[in-house]
């Protein structure tokens, strides 16, 4: 221990000395150490802290699952559910939840509240109490015990103030009365939507339990496996008991029909986790480029201190003391800069959070915490023995007679230190180009996507939605009269150039499937139904979008109850089920091709018009065909609504919410976007990749740039006698630059050719991450090795420049 605080005491005295070292030593690893623990801190808890839950490793989620529909996962039907619980042993519980939302009145201003309708278990197979009260419990959700609620945390700040005195209050949500039964902690999350504000009771009557509601999915499962039952275990189950349905309802469900079961950690963190990884592993390549950076510094660093090693070794010091002096000052420098890269990374989170990164999975947890803080700590100290290691080794093999004749001149410099220098540029540059190539491609897949055409004009567009109380308006008819008032008081607003409406608003994140017959089309065996988006739209909506006719005509205000049924498709759906007809006048109906299901009569649709295929859950995913219904022929209690405005569309916010309120003063407006927000939205995990990607690699440029100025600065130093001799027989200036630029170019193109290699290897793990690009893009490969190419020439320029201008009798008078 005396040892090592002597040792701590010489190497900070010694670093003291060179403040100029130390300061460019120390923000070099703070910028290598503090990007790997910013990006440790997104993955420690979008990928690595278990979720807060009791046992969270056992709570699993069950969906159905259609390979023959794109590999599609859909939630659980009622009558599945039932058949879940009863037919499995492997689980200990199991709950489900369905989608719910409510207008609270009578606490002032009317508030569209979402949430979620829960069975009465679902608290307790989370095992997550609540924080005042109690959850819901079993048995209240059934008929005459349903009218309770659990908040959320915030909501329970937001409008009650954190009253512990709301629990046993009653609430007015849609219309009816509820009583506040408990509030959920601050931490707690429900993975299946992490915005929602109150949980109720879900009650299934006997016709959402009847066998011909298999196929309607709306409910999310989530079940605890059993202790002493392995996940595999439970999957096998869960497949066997699949198809053991598949038998006993061969009417209901398709061919390849089954049920996946998936660990509820690895559905919380959704596709974000490849390119999490992505970005920790180009934060590793910062670091080793850093290491390599500091490495150079030391060995150039050696050579002052060559004089000083031989004077210890002559007095007695052994090889491994003067390593452990030599790794302790690494250490010391490492650890200081892994202390200001703590900092780095504390303001490089908050401003990632900052950012409201939405798609970003548990983005609420990510901080720097005692685990960030402990990794920070372990780089920082196996940083110190990375870059340390071989310049220690190195300079303790000091030869001491030759230093100590030669004054402590050129020890440092001989051929063994200066191949290691040139190695350590070559792979810097190497690393760079790997980066830099992965960060080139991200971009240019991002400009490709924002080039994507989503099928409508997204500017000067203010979404909402409008969903009314059951109790308010219990019949189509009614809630038909409400947006028939509603639509026209907001196309009044001044400013407002058009208004229309859809049951689900393209980039909304929400989508509404369903399987359907097309007259004359017959599938080939072994394929799929007819499958794709089904949408309720209002007179109105396909010019307020500006999605563009193509054939026929579109929904007007004739299209209503009564008359005939109609429908206008997108050009996708003529193209895959009518390429060589006109649709027009052609007819669909809702169901499986006969034989597949029930013979019941089924009303047909004529198709009246064909318009644009548009884009709907992101501008790089592939969209279904789509079909439209006009809303008066429908009926639904909500709908989500556009309204094209003349400038920013955020300034007539209150403007059509006071509209709504003119037709029902306790009807709110929620989900309030501009739809350039919603498609910029849709692209932000590939925006914010590109971004944090592009901003390593433009720090690794940097860093490549300063090593190989470094290596050539020290080497025309080194070399200064032999260019002053070389200029004293003849040589010209030119000839000088020459010289230099060709050894130094030597280095950055062989690093280059390596980078090649490795980026082409590395890229194809990013192919996911791509649109529209290859990996192994030509143009991306040939570009950044031409920046990285004139980086290194104008890195390498100022040396030889220096060079030029030695003065061979100066030199040599000094030799």
């Amino acid at each position: 221990m005396d040892t090592l605080l002597q040792d701590l005491r010489y190497s900070f005295r010694r670093l003291l000395k060179s403040p100029v070292f130390t300061i460019i030593v120390v923000l070099t690893l703070a910028l290598g150490i503090g990007a790997n623990t910013a990006i440790f801190s997104a993955v420690n808890a979008v990928l690595l802290r278990p979720l807060p839950y009791r046992e969270p490793e056992r709570l699993v989620t069950i969906e159905h699952l259609y390979p023959s529909l794109g590999g599609l996962q859909a939630p659980v039907s009622a009558p599945g559910f039932r058949d879940y619980q009863e037919r499995t042993r492997s689980f200990q519980s199991m709950s489900v939840q369905s989608s719910w939302a409510a207008n609270l009145t009578g606490v002032g201003e009317p508030v569209r509240l979402q949430g979620a309708r829960v069975t009465g278990r679902f608290f307790g197979t989370l095992q997550a109490p609540a924080l005042v009260g109690r959850t819901l419990q079993p048995g209240e959700d059934s008929v005459g015990r349903e009218h309770v609620v659990v908040l959320s945390h915030g909501v329970w700040q937001r409008l009650f103030g954190a009253d512990p005195g709301v629990v046993g209050r009653s609430l007015s949500l849609n219309g009816e009365s509820y009583q506040v039964v408990g509030v959920m902690p601050a931490d707690f999350r429900d993975f299946f939507n992490r915005n929602l504000e109150i949980w109720a009771p879900l009650v299934f009557d006997a016709e959402q339990l009847s066998d011909e509601n298999r196929t309607s999915e709306s409910l999310n499962l989530i079940a605890r496996v059993r202790q002493g039952v392995t996940l595999e275990q439970a999957a096998g189950e869960v497949r066997t008991l699949a198809e053991q349905l598949k038998r006993q309802y061969q009417d209901q469900y398709l061919e390849d029909w089954s049920l996946v079961l998936t660990p509820l950690s690895l559905k919380a963190t959704g596709n974000i986790r490849p390119a999490l990884l992505l970005l920790l592993g180009a934060v590793g390549f910062v670091l080793l480029i850093a290491c390599a950076n500091v490495a150079n510094l030391l060995l150039s660093r050696a050579a002052a201190r060559s004089k000083e090693i031989a004077v210890r070794t002559a007095l007695g010091a052994t090889r491994e003391r003067l390593v452990r002096q030599l790794l302790t000052e690494s250490v010391l420098l490492s650890l200081t800069g892994g202390a200001i890269g703590l900092l780095l990374a504390w303001w490089g989170v908050r401003s990632l959070v900052a950012l409201n990164p939405t798609n970003l999975p548990r983005s609420e947890e990510i901080g720097v915490d005692g685990t960030v803080a402990l990794f920070t700590f372990v780089v920082s100290i196996v940083t110190g023995l990375l870059f340390g290691l071989v310049p220690a080794l190195h300079t303790s093999t000091t030869d001491l007679q030759t230093t100590l004749k030669e004054g402590g001149r050129g020890s440092a410099g001989d051929r063994g230190s200066q191949a290691i220098r040139r190695t350590l540029v070559v792979a810097e540059v190497a690393l760079a180009l790997t980066l830099l190539t992965g960060a080139g491609l991200l971009m240019k897949s991002f400009t490709r996507l924002q080039g994507v055409d989503p099928g409508f004009d997204p500017n000067d567009l203010l979404t909402f939605n409008l969903s009314l109380p059951e109790a308010r308006y219990p019949a189509d008819t009614q809630q038909i009269a409400f947006f028939e008032q509603a639509l026209p008081a907001l196309g009044r607003v001044p400013g407002v150039r058009s208004v229309g409406a859809t049951s689900v608003m393209p980039f909304g994140g929400s989508w509404s499937t369903g399987i359907f017959e097309v007259e004359g089309y017959q599938p080939a065996e072994n394929q799929p139904a007819p499958w794709g988006d089904i949408r309720i739209v209002s007179p109105g909506f396909f010019e307020t979008l500006r999605i563009p006719l193509l054939k026929g005509r579109l929904l007007t205000d004739q299209d209503r109850e009564g008359a005939p049924p109609v429908a206008v498709i997108d050009e996708e759906l003529v193209r895959r089920y009518w390429p060589a007809v006109d649709p027009i006048g052609k007819r669909i109906t809702f169901g499986p091709p006969e034989g597949v299901t029930d013979t019941t009569a089924r009303e047909w649709i004529e198709v009246v018009g064909v318009v644009g295929h548009t884009k709907h859950e992101g501008l790089d995913a592939e969209s279904r065909v789509q079909l439209y219904l006009p809303f008066r022929q429908a009926g639904l209690p909500f709908l989500a609504v556009a309204v094209r405005t003349a400038g920013d569309p955020g300034r007539y916010v209150n403007l059509v919410r006071n509209a709504v309120r003119s037709v029902d003063p306790d009807q709110p407006i929620s989900g309030i976007n501009t739809m350039s927000e919603l498609v910029s939205q849709s692209v932000g995990p590939r925006r914010l990749s590109m971004l944090l990607l592009s901003l390593f690699s433009g720090i690794a440029l940097v860093l490549a740039l300063i090593g190989i100025y470094g290596v050539m600065s020290y080497s025309v130093a080194l070399r200064s006698r032999e260019l002053g001799v070389r200029i004293a027989l003849g040589a010209g200036r030119n000839d000088v630059l020459r010289l230099v630029l060709r050894q130094g170019m030597s280095l950055a193109l062989l690093g280059i050719g390596i980078g090649v290699v490795t980026a082409f290897g590395l890229t194809r793990l990013i192919q996911s991450q791509l649109y529209g690009v290859r990996a192994s893009d030509p143009g991306t490969f040939l570009g950044v090795a031409l920046l990285l190419a004139t980086t290194a020439l104008v890195a390498n320029l100022v040396p030889a420049l220096r060079a030029t201008r030695v003065d061979p009798a100066v030199v040599l008078r000094d030799e």
